[in-house]
Parts: structure tokens; C-alpha cells; sequence
């Protein structure tokens, strides 16, 4: 499982750092005043750089985080992909997603007109409780499959 997770670590890793590229490309290469690129700047830097931070952090650390992620589980031979294991590495990786995303467009709102996003902070709340509770995530999958089933 920890093969498995290092890859969707990294392709998450890819996607963070360059989804954020393709969709500021317009703004970086319209022909516009100094001073727009100026106003564009708070959004563009917690838009792009965040994001793109988060996706190197990732790929470097996707072997040390697959390790947290899966530490109760044994080593296996093969690649042998539990359903309990999906569990964990999807809400660590949605988790991850959401963080990175709402940071950005937080910062960049407090920013750009001093504005709280209360529902980005809520996201950015949930997000972390998804970070550190994927091993938890685990164990409720298996209670919520498992409940009303006599062994």
C-alpha cells in the first residue's frame, strides 16, 4: 500500500504545483499596465506560489508521509491494496488538496481587501482534521462497513 500512496502523493504533488499555472497563464501574459500586474500581485502569490510549494514539499516528502500514513500497517511483499488503506491515503490527500487550495484563496482575499473568508477557514479546519485523522478515517470505514454484521 505505501508504493501506492507515495505515487498518489506525487500526482497530487504534480497537480498542485501545476494547475495553478495553466489557470493564472492569461493574466501573466496579457498585455496590461504595470499597475494591474501590481493588483493582480497579492492573488498571484498566494494563488501560484502556495500551491506550487505545497506540490515540492510533497514530492519530496511523499515516501516520509506514505510511511506516517500506513505506520500501523505491516510490510508486504506485493502490492496489496486494502480498502481500509484507500481510505486513508484518499482523506490524507483530500485533506492535503482542500488545505492547499483554501489557504491560497484565503490569504489572497485578506490580501487583496482585507476580507476573512470564514468558509475557507472552515474548509481549511476540516482539512487538517482530515491530515491528521487519516488513520482514523481508516477505522471508521471499517466500523461503518463492519456495523450490524454478526462475526
Amino acid at each position: 500500500m505505501r508504493p501506492f500512496s507515495i505515487l498518489l502523493i506525487r500526482v497530487l504533488a504534480i497537480y498542485l504545483a501545476l494547475n495553478p499555472l495553466l489557470s493564472v497563464s492569461p493574466v501573466l501574459f496579457s498585455s496590461g499596465s504595470e499597475e494591474s500586474i501590481n493588483e493582480w500581485l497579492p492573488m498571484l502569490i498566494a494563488g501560484v506560489l502556495i500551491p506550487m510549494a505545497a506540490g515540492v514539499v510533497l514530492w519530496f516528502f511523499a515516501r516520509a508521509l506514505a510511511n506516517k500514513i500506513h505506520a500501523g500497517s505491516v510490510v508486504e511483499p506485493s502490492v496489496n491494496i486494502s480498502e481500509t488503506g484507500l481510505v486513508r491515503a484518499g482523506s490524507f490527500l483530500i485533506g492535503v488538496y482542500l488545505f492547499v487550495q483554501h489557504l491560497g484563496t484565503t490569504i489572497s482575499q485578506w490580501a487583496w481587501g482585507g476580507i476573512i473568508a470564514y468558509g475557507s477557514l472552515s474548509v481549511i479546519v476540516i482539512s487538517v482534521g482530515l491530515i491528521v485523522g487519516a488513520n482514523s478515517m481508516g477505522k471508521l470505514y471499517k466500523k461503518i462497513k463492519y456495523a450490524g454484521v454478526d462475526s
